[in-house]
């Protein structure tokens, strides 16, 4: 079972930075390729989709049109939906196939053009790091010889889950999985398209994968009985974003890792190599299950159920099944811990000694709750507090911590890279000032 956009991120991704995406942007299938503004080039209308000659035309600035031959990269030729309203001028949604995407595992796309267009790049194997090609993504194995990293077996009372094969450090990677489906969330929840033409399309994006995968994912848990291979995306996908734009990833085997409100894992995804690594939290011995929290980290216990209601589940984890003075000790401390990053945005006004107080409180609360992913957001905190009381050493502390955790939990590619870099040029000005005093 797995979690939708809402809770399985730790926030929002950086979007795609694909170098071919002015000289990849699909034509919309079977009406051709739009018409260009510039003069010396083609009118694509009359052109017929290759998306390779395209590319070549455009590099070359030639007025002349392609031969059709192929999709390259895409292994079939895009399918694509008219909108059901008249005035509609937004771009269609489609089907983009690529069969042998990492390892003939096979992946489908239904995103616009120019959306398919910006992942491109980050299809070719090449641009995943060889830590992560040792990690077999569907079979758990390692390289031969070596022990298989985890198997995905029945749980007693929790279905398909994902069990340890071997001992895990904490911070290391348990498994590495690649998308095999990936929709864009608009797609989903507009009503440009009929339910039967999203059902199309839908079902043509499985049809078109590889026998093992189309059955993988008509297997996965459902929890409703609407439309299979939505219901399917919903409760097993993961929140993406592609150039900003939020989509829904269903992951083969990231999909089968189940919930713990105080979970030995997290995830991240990486857009450039398009890879979710699951990642070990705590030590993880042989044996044992690995899990992570669908809720966002940090809800007290009836923040929890009302997040889990989407899967139909109630919760008995240690921390939700604890006796009742303990789970209320626990929601008071993670109430305690946001008034503290509150106050913390009014540290100029607080003092020094008022704020160093509640860098010490926060840390206390963080570790008594084993909330340590919260930790970017907090450390990011305490350096804007440090740089409002011109505490600048311990600033720049904090933020080197907070650099440092975003790159761990998030990736480096972490939603927060710019923010991260504001910090530093705060720093920057700030020590500048003080040398100029």
């Amino acid at each position: 079972m797995a979690v939708p956009t809402t809770y399985r991120h730790l926030g929002r991704k950086q979007s795609l930075n694909s170098g071919l995406l002015a000289l990849l942007i699909l034509c919309i299938a079977l009406q051709g390729c739009p018409a260009l503004s510039h003069s010396h080039r083609p009118d694509w209308a009359a052109c017929s989709w290759n998306i390779h000659n395209e590319i070549l035309t455009r590099q070359s600035g030639q007025g002349t049109c392609p031969l059709a031959s192929d999709w390259s990269p895409w292994s079939q030729k895009p399918f694509c939906l008219e909108s059901s309203k008249e005035d509609d001028t937004a771009q269609q949604d489609c089907v983009f196939t690529m069969s042998a995407f990492r390892g003939n595992q096979g992946l489908s796309l239904i995103t616009t053009a120019d959306l398919a267009a910006s992942v491109v790049e980050s299809l070719d194997d090449s641009r995943v790091p060889p830590v992560l090609r040792r990690q077999l993504a569907n079979s758990g194995q390692q390289q031969p010889g070596e022990r298989s990293a985890y198997e995905i077996r029945n749980v007693p009372g929790r279905g398909k889950g994902v069990v340890a094969k071997r001992r895990f450090s904490k911070h290391q990677i348990i498994m590495v999985d690649f998308p095999v489906l990936i929709i864009r969330l608009d797609f989903v929840n507009n009503d440009r398209y009929t339910q039967r033409q999203k059902r199309r399309l839908m079902e043509t994006s499985v049809r078109q994968l590889p026998t093992e995968q189309r059955r993988a994912i008509m297997g996965l848990a459902r929890s409703s009985g609407g439309e299979p291979i939505l219901e399917a995306l919903r409760t097993n996908g993961f929140g993406i974003e592609i150039e900003a734009v939020q989509h829904l990833a269903l992951f083969l085997n990231g999909s089968r890792v189940n919930h713990n409100c105080r979970p030995n894992s997290f995830w991240r995804f990486t857009n450039s190599n398009m890879a979710m690594e699951v990642v070990a939290l705590r030590d993880v011995s042989v044996g044992e299950e690995i899990t992570h929290s669908y809720a966002p980290l940090g809800h007290t216990y009836e923040e929890r159920k009302r997040a889990l209601q989407a899967w139909g589940f109630r919760c008995n984890c240690a921390l939700c099944s604890t006796r009742t003075v303990e789970r209320d000790l626990s929601d008071s401390r993670r109430e305690r811990l946001r008034e503290v990053h509150l106050t913390l945005g009014q540290a100029e006004r607080l003092g020094s000694q008022r704020v160093a107080e509640l860098v010490r409180e926060a840390m206390s609360l963080i570790e008594q709750e084993e909330l340590d992913p919260q930790l970017v957001e907090y450390y990011q905190q305490f350096a804007k507090a440090y740089l409002d009381t011109n505490h600048l050493e311990r600033a720049r502390l904090a933020i080197a911590e907070a650099d440092r955790l975003w790159r761990l939990y998030g990736g480096e590619e972490h939603e927060n890279v710019d923010g991260i870099r504001e910090l530093w040029q705060a720093l920057a000005e700030a020590e500048q000032d003080a040398h100029e005093e």
